[in-house]
């Protein structure tokens, strides 16, 4: 190139104006810069809306699986009552098939047998009426347990101590001693029947009368076995072991409660006075530390001839308003009916009435776990509901409760 086209160059390039190209160049980097946040915030926007729609996703779908199976759960709310009930109905009517179908869980067990254990709130209702009809539940102390092996050691003998001089030379003493307590199960069952008809009827209550069919019978076996049950294939019951024709001892060793022979056949005592007068002596036979939590058991017929005890002035002794159904105390302690208790003038030796602190005296030890087992096949057009539960029972103190023995000729 020329020297003089060169210079024509140069002098073109002077008259451009670099200030004006600077400046478009930096507002083309703002536009740029403006439009690269712009981006950023519409990818943040765009990912918290993806996790928005996932979230409400995860719920309709957590909707929809608890409307479609609902799962049995320990809460006392009304809605959780509802459903478990709702649930166990499903079981009475079609079994295990009709819940694995609507994917419902109850807690199954693993026995070969095909036992399965019944919804918390189906258990729980059947203590709760046995305690209602089962006048032992409502004094005795009651507990659950996870084993059958239950023991409870007993302190039956205390250390020896005595007076000795500041030089004088100190004798060995007598340890205490212990006692072992070990309860003693049986196993309890009911087999209530239903008919397919009953089960497929709506207005039907079925689970109200499975739970106080069962109650009931559990109620009336444990009863008894409770009160003088010998231990085979039962519990053991208060009056096991006891001598009831004549006075004896607590044992604590053995754990059996002291008797108290009225000393009269077929009777408490020779007229009223001589009555009253036995009983007080039960009430004095208790230790003070016992008095306070001590009550009376006996059946109604014995309460209703105490109830007509009359003193030298023909008034009542157990006087009581004319409106009330009758004395609920003597001497001021409360008195629980329990028509399992014999009869005063019963035909064998018997134990009318008991007195003591029953919490402290005797233990009933339900072994955690009701099981219940759904037969449809056994009587066709018909269910069989096998219900069982192991119970036990055992002596906590012996001193702490007085039977009352009458001999009878």
């Amino acid at each position: 190139m020329s020297e003089k086209k060169l210079d024509d160059v140069q002098a073109e390039v002077k008259d451009v104006d670099l200030d004006s190209v600077e400046k478009a160049v930096e507002e083309l980097a703002e536009q740029n810069k403006s439009v690269v946040a712009e981006n950023e915030s519409l990818k943040s926007e765009a990912e918290n809306a993806s996790k928005e729609i996932a979230e409400m996703k995860a719920n309709i779908e957590e909707i929809t699986a608890k409307n479609s199976a609902p799962a049995i759960i320990t809460s006392t709310s009304e809605i959780d009552q509802m459903e478990s009930k709702t649930q166990f109905k499903t079981f009475l009517q079609e079994g295990m098939d009709g819940l694995r179908q609507k994917g419902t869980s109850l807690n199954i067990s693993t026995n070969d047998e095909g036992g399965y254990a019944l919804p918390e709130e189906l258990r729980s209702e059947i203590i709760r009426l046995e305690k209602e009809v089962s006048p032992l539940r409502q004094v005795c102390s009651v507990a659950s347990a996870a084993t059958t092996d239950v023991k409870q050691l007993v302190s039956i003998g205390d250390a020896a101590s005595g007076w000795v001089g500041e030089q004088t030379s100190r004798a060995v003493t007598n340890s205490p001693e212990l006692a072992q307590r070990t309860a003693t199960f049986g196993e309890v069952y009911a087999r209530p029947q239903v008919y397919q008809h009953m089960l497929e009827d709506a207005f039907f209550g079925v689970e109200d009368w499975l739970t106080g069919e069962v109650a009931r019978q559990f109620a009336e076996q444990e009863g008894l076995a409770f009160l003088s049950g010998n231990g085979t294939n039962k519990p053991v019951g208060i009056l096991n072991g006891l001598t009831l024709n004549s006075d004896s001892a607590a044992n604590d060793t053995n754990g059996t409660f002291e008797v108290l022979n009225s000393g009269t056949n077929n009777a408490l005592a020779a007229n009223d006075a001589a009555t009253i007068e036995f009983l007080r002596t039960v009430v004095r036979s208790m230790k003070t530390g016992y008095l306070g939590g001590s009550s009376w058991m006996m059946n109604r017929s014995t309460h209703n001839s105490l109830l007509n005890l009359k003193d030298g002035d023909s008034n009542y002794y157990m006087q009581q308003d004319i409106s009330q159904a009758g004395s609920t105390s003597l001497f001021g302690y409360p008195i629980t009916i329990n028509e399992d208790m014999a009869d005063v003038d019963a035909a064998a030796h018997s134990a009318p009435i008991m007195f003591g602190d029953f919490a402290r005296a005797f233990q009933i030890v339900d072994r955690v776990g009701v099981s219940m087992l759904r037969d449809p096949y056994t009587t066709p057009g018909s269910v069989m509901f096998y219900t069982r539960k192991r119970v036990g029972s055992m002596v906590m103190d012996a001193s702490a409760l007085k039977v009352v023995g009458v001999t009878h000729a």
